[in-house]
């Protein structure tokens, strides 16, 4: 499955961190990868900057109910 690359998580990671001060975890299992926030709450400015970056690797998320996760999905599944 298309995923991100531990470089393209880094890059995400770091600006994240450096423009919307949002601690970001990548979360690697066999069948998905999912981001966390350490609790905090995805805004709107922020989802706009994550699904563009998502997109442009030709992913997409899917938040969590609690909006501090984010389930990575490959486009067109």
């Amino acid at each position: 499955m298309k995923a991100l690359s531990i470089q393209e998580f880094i890059d995400l990671r770091d600006q994240s961190r450096d423009h919307y001060g949002v601690a970001l975890h990548l979360h690697d299992q066999c069948s998905s990868q999912y981001l966390s926030t350490d609790g905090q709450i995805i805004d709107k400015d922020y989802l706009t900057f994550l699904t563009g970056f998502l997109d442009n690797k030709n992913l997409s998320a899917l938040i969590s109910d609690d909006r501090t996760g984010v389930l990575i999905i490959p486009k067109g599944i």
